[in-house]
């Protein structure tokens, strides 16, 4: 039994199959009959058909996920500007809490130096309620 090995599958010529189906021809697979071979043109444009289509879904879901990022960075950056915002806020509340209170004990201050300004036996009562209603200091 002699083989033929030259680039295929090795095949005996005395074999059962190679006295059915003949012999074996380049550019063809044997047993498939008329239809598709290595080196014809129909099984390439068709493969290559499937590839184009393939590549042009996987551009359209990377174009898709690009676009959901850039979204996704924008809104990311939107949030960074709206914290930085809140914290300028908070940081104007603070001090705005420390003015008040400093106001708050200059007023304090100021009442007690004025209560001690003016002995309370020569105030008469309706005298201190009109006093106090219409006190207004002057640093502020």
């Amino acid at each position: 039994m002699s083989s033929d090995i030259s680039g295929s599958i090795a095949w005996s010529t005395n074999d059962v199959f190679a006295k059915v189906m003949g012999k074996e021809h380049k550019g063809r697979i044997r047993g498939v009959g008329f239809g598709p071979s290595p080196s014809g043109r129909s099984s390439k444009s068709a493969l290559t058909n499937v590839e184009i289509h393939s590549s042009q879904a996987r551009d359209n879901e990377v174009a898709q996920l690009k676009a959901s990022l850039a979204t996704m960075e924008d809104k990311l950056a939107g949030f960074d500007e709206m914290k930085e915002r809140l914290s300028q806020f908070e940081e104007m509340e603070q001090r705005m809490e420390q003015r008040m209170a400093s106001m708050f004990q200059q007023m304090q201050q100021l009442s007690s130096q004025c209560n001690q300004d003016v002995p309370s036996a020569q105030q008469s009562p309706a005298l201190q309620k009109s006093s106090a209603a219409s006190y207004q200091p002057s640093s502020l």
